[in-house]
């Protein structure tokens, strides 16, 4: 029952994220902007210290959930996991591999430190809710005008103005040379292992691999390694919690 409850939470919330980043007619109301604010790294950036203590609380609570149910990049490679699995003959099994600890924290790291040092962009790239947008807004937004336009050629031929044309062009050379290369990388990595984008190289995955253990069961693709144990992860929630607080 919860795992069908998170499945539906989780197809809810990608669904309205998508859309958010392809609603160029503004169907959507300025309120969704919003569900920006459920994401870490914006929360995290815009001081939303209410959302961060409740996406901490959920994870200390849940695990991975954030991972597996609000990320909508954690989402997309669940996504095409499940796809690989399905349309594969043998029954897809992901084995144990060790923990890239070093690449993990060194990405986070280096995340960081180029973010107190005022470069955002490595912040942009690695940010999940970033990239995935990124990739919505430069990849299939522009194949989502352009079925627009065709419907809109269809349509006007029997007097029906339902749709207009809207301009399809390529709004940025380098950020669609990006988005296209991050989608390839996630693509290949959870066709193959699921959920490696997370546990290898997304900062935000890092912090929450190292959560309490779950109390009920998230949809995790790839079998992480050996966590530490309970003390120690509710210690580092709880200095999490106190750097906020004195913040």
């Amino acid at each position: 029952m919860l795992r069908k409850i998170r499945i539906g939470i989780s197809a809810l919330l990608f669904v309205l994220i998508s859309f958010f980043f392809l609603d160029f007619a503004e169907i959507l109301p300025n309120s969704f902007h919003r569900l920006a604010h459920l994401q870490f790294v914006p929360a995290l950036l815009s001081l939303s210290v209410g959302i961060l203590l409740f996406l901490i609380v959920l994870t200390l609570l849940f695990g991975r959930i954030y991972c597996s149910t609000i990320c909508p990049m954690g989402i997309l490679q669940d996504i095409i996991a499940r796809l690989s699995k399905s349309t594969s003959k043998k029954k897809k099994r992901y084995s144990y591999s060790p923990a890239k600890n070093r690449l993990r924290w060194s990405v986070l790291g280096g995340t960081v430190i180029s973010f107190l040092c005022g470069f955002t962009f490595i912040v942009g790239l690695l940010d999940p809710y970033s990239a995935y947008g990124r990739i919505v807004v430069h990849v299939f937004k522009p194949i989502y005008m352009l079925g627009n336009n065709l419907l809109e050629s269809a349509f006007s031929k029997f007097d029906n103005y339902t749709f207009y044309q809207v301009d399809t062009s390529i709004l940025s050379i380098s950020s669609l040379f990006i988005a296209v290369v991050i989608l390839t990388m996630i693509f290949i990595m959870a066709w193959k292992h699921g959920r490696t984008w997370c546990n290898t190289i997304c900062p935000v995955g890092t912090i929450s691999h190292y959560s309490k253990s779950a109390l009920t069961p998230t949809s995790v693709t790839v079998a992480d390694s050996a966590l530490p144990n309970v003390r120690q992860r509710a210690s580092i929630v709880k200095s999490i919690l106190l750097i906020m607080v004195v913040v």
